[in-house]
């Protein structure tokens, strides 16, 4: 688990004192929304988790792994405590939002859950990084940029995971080659989610309140994804012309 730094007081954030009622109340809401987000986040690492011990995955990947199932809870406490600041008062911590890992239609059980690393860690867990990266660099009081540096910091361990494992002796050669033509499907599959998610966000953001324009937020997630996934694949030896495809049709 995560050794948390202690963060600043609510009540001691005069950015969030000085909106006006409607967005905070707005931004209360989008982070209640996010702690169930992250409480489904937990489940998904978890069944992860126990992809990667059914693989016999390195033990050190296995760790990470741990720990990123620890962090996701604590991750929902954090949007709670942003939820809670804006709206002024307690609020009840939101059930996790439905979640199933993809089915993956005609890998067989080993891929799959190879894919699973992949999709959620290599993938997702690295487009996290880049999006909490731009909400970090538009936190202008304390406590929302005590709460994004914390959170920053367990989504780079979170995608680490995918990496230490993809790159990891116990994915052969033959899972390599077996992992190929899903990269681009996995790219085009994230994406979608991360813009969905973002087309529910106010399209100007909120200034100040580490929430950018969705245009910026937009083209975080396709840099993420040209500058450090498509290489990521190269650097462990997978081609990726297919992938750095899927990337720019989804940037259209």
């Amino acid at each position: 688990m995560t050794e948390r730094r202690a963060l600043p007081a609510a009540d001691a954030d005069p950015t969030i004192a000085a909106l006006p009622a409607g967005t905070r109340a707005l931004l209360a809401e989008l982070w209640t929304e996010r702690a169930a987000s992250e409480l489904a986040a937990g489940e998904a690492f978890a069944a992860v988790e126990r992809d990667l011990a059914a693989l016999d995955a390195d033990p050190a990947v296995l760790a990470l792994a741990a720990r990123a199932v620890a962090d996701e809870p604590e991750h929902a406490a954090l949007c709670m405590l942003l939820a809670e600041a804006y709206h002024g008062a307690p609020l009840p911590l939101p059930a996790p939002r439905p979640f199933q890992l993809p089915v993956h239609d005609g890998a067989d059980d080993v891929l799959r859950r190879h894919l699973h690393v992949v999709g959620l860690c290599c993938i997702n867990e690295s487009i996290a990084v880049a999006f909490v990266a731009a909400c970090l660099a538009d936190a202008a009081g304390p406590l929302l940029a005590g709460v994004h540096r914390e959170h920053l910091a367990d989504e780079i361990g979170h995608a680490r995971v995918g990496w230490a494992h993809l790159g990891s002796a116990r994915v052969d050669a033959e899972v390599r080659a077996a992992l190929i033509p899903w990269l681009p499907r996995l790219l085009t599959a994230n994406l979608a989610v991360w813009h969905d998610r973002i087309g529910i966000l106010p399209e100007a953001g909120v200034p100040g309140h580490a929430l950018p324009p969705a245009r910026a937020l937009r083209a975080a997630t396709i840099a993420a994804a040209r500058e450090i996934i498509v290489p990521g694949f190269a650097h462990v030896g997978l081609p990726t012309a297919a992938a750095a495809t899927a990337v720019d049709r989804a940037a259209r």
